[in-house]
């Protein structure tokens, strides 16, 4: 079960219990989906999950399709907030701000690995609203990446900006190798993924204009 709220008397606020319960429709949708592909998965699959009633989810979402499109935003959410979040670079032991951010996004896929398997499958095999959604998604962190460039440049101005062009090169090419590395070798080698990535993330952050 997906984080279930404590049973009797928990004190949570009315909005505390309905954002559990969004979060944990929205999880289990993530989890099941990338476990089991997201054709087959049924309605009493997700609830069954999150460990809701079925009554419940639809005080959420219109229908499964509508949950699906969401749990793609929920999955960047995540990700804009744990590692493209506005502010100082992560502390931590890495040789350049580039790498601490490349742990932060290998910490969370490890931790939570529906997320970034969500954010590195094939939308286009979930039909076009699901591909619309998913490139939208790549937008958002495309301009999360160029916002928090610009940030980190007040800081640094040695520092070139870079494009929303530049930052969808990023968001791809970081993807595709979650991906590979998903399906050949299993969440478990993603660490290992941190110096290699750092340097294509750094090749494209810094390759001078044309």
């Amino acid at each position: 079960m997906t984080g279930s709220l404590p049973k009797g008397r928990h004190g949570l606020s009315r909005e505390e219990v309905e954002a559990s319960q969004r979060t944990r429709l929205l999880r289990a949708t993530v989890e099941l989906g990338t476990e089991r592909g997201f054709a087959s998965l049924t309605l009493t699959d997700i609830v069954g999950r999150a460990g809701v009633a079925r009554s419940t989810f639809y005080e959420y979402f219109a229908d499964k399709q509508q949950c699906f499109l969401e749990a793609f935003d929920y999955a960047a959410d995540r990700v804009l907030e744990r590692v493209l979040a506005i502010g100082p670079p992560p502390p931590g032991d890495s040789h350049s701000p580039v790498h601490r951010y490349i742990d932060r996004l290998l910490e969370l896929g490890v931790e939570e690995p529906g997320l970034v398997r969500l954010l590195a499958t094939d939308a286009e095999a979930l039909g076009p609203a699901a591909a619309e959604h998913h490139r939208a998604i790549r937008g958002r962190l495309a301009d999360g990446l160029v916002a928090l460039r610009d940030y980190l440049r007040r800081e640094d101005p040695k520092l070139a900006p870079i494009t929303h062009v530049r930052g969808l090169a990023i968001v791809g090419a970081t993807t595709e190798v979650l991906k590979h590395t998903f399906y050949t070798s299993g969440i478990d080698a993603l660490p290992a993924l941190q110096p290699e990535l750092a340097t294509i993330v750094l090749a494209l952050l810094e390759a001078p204009r044309a």
